[in-house]
């Protein structure tokens, strides 16, 4: 059986982070942007005290291990690098057109599963829910672009 050969310069992954590592700090004050919609994530202590950040609309889930990873992550939210989709913010808008072209995508992928002939009426309930929802995100857009009309 071989051993692991350690190296000093490796951060450790699995061990909990010392108490003046294991506040986020600044960190939580931040967000992260979603790597598929672009939202504003915010960024939470892991049970271990590392970031991690959840997008409950897409369904990813990123943790940040590492002493090598946290740091990087550190210096990108602390340069301003992470954009996110704040309400307030002109990013806002791609990222309501990135979820609605998700958005339509899945509808056509509902409908052509749901077929011509014999229709499931559940899959109609979800294509339903699927279109108030994208014509929600268009009202939003529409509202982002008179707010910003008015603002000139």
């Amino acid at each position: 059986m071989r051993q692991l050969n350690e190296k000093p310069e490796q951060g450790n992954v699995n061990v909990t982070l010392g108490y003046s590592e294991a506040a986020l700090g600044d960190l939580a004050e931040k967000e992260f942007p979603c790597p598929l919609c672009g939202a504003g994530l915010p960024i939470l202590p892991s049970k271990r005290k590392k970031p991690y950040f959840t997008c409950n609309a897409c369904g990813v889930q990123v943790f940040v291990r590492g002493k090598t990873g946290i740091s990087k992550l550190k210096q990108m939210a602390n340069a301003g690098i992470l954009v996110s989709g704040k309400k307030d913010s002109p990013m806002h808008g791609i990222v309501l057109l990135n979820r609605l072209e998700q958005l339509k995508l899945q509808k056509n992928d509902l409908e052509w599963k749901q077929g011509i002939f014999l229709k499931d009426q559940n899959v109609e309930n979800v294509i339903q829910t699927v279109d108030a929802e994208i014509k929600k995100i268009e009202g939003e857009l529409a509202d982002l672009a008179a707010k910003k009309e008015n603002e000139k």
